[in-house]
């Protein structure tokens, strides 16, 4: 099941939109809009994803990242620091916004190898980006990108030396 984000038809705010082969159901956490079947288990993987877009609950908040940017780029931070192949993945594509310059571009085909729930979360961050021209360590990720440089990159480190 993929999750998407569109305009809601009744109250006009974000709304979730669920495609799950030819179904497709979609959910309004402003208005209360709902149309479409879900199973329980699509219903239980919807609830998560629209807790993590309404804030995590944990009290954690940020300046400039809303609760749902902010969920997608720690997730994908976790990610980028765990050692797996999604997770060389994901390093490229937050080191591409740190500097593709020296720490190399992300290439789109690495998309085919990564889970829907990752491609979604990359898709809020981009959304951001084109929002906010930032760099991430003006949000407060300095310390957690260069853990993901001495993890993938270390010979950037080395050049420094």
């Amino acid at each position: 099941m993929n999750i998407y984000h569109s305009l809601c038809p009744s109250c006009g705010n974000e709304a979730d939109h669920l495609m799950d082969g030819t179904a497709i159901a979609v959910r309004c956490v402003h208005c209360g809009y709902w149309a479409g079947e879900l199973s329980e288990a699509q219903e239980r993987r919807l609830k998560r994803h629209q807790g993590r877009r309404m804030g995590s609950g944990n009290g954690e908040t940020h300046s400039i990242l809303s609760p749902e940017e902010y969920w997608a780029l720690t997730y994908l931070i976790r990610l980028a620091k765990s050692d797996t192949g999604q997770s060389a993945r994901v390093a490229n594509f937050l080191l591409s916004w740190w500097n593709s310059a020296s720490c190399g571009a992300f290439a789109l085909t690495d998309l085919w190898g990564l889970d829907d729930e990752i491609t979604q979360a990359m898709q809020v961050v981009i959304r951001f980006l084109c929002r906010r021209q930032v760099y991430p360590d003006t949000l407060g990720f300095k310390d957690d990108f260069q853990a993901i440089i001495r993890q993938w990159r270390p010979h950037l480190l080395e050049e420094e030396a």
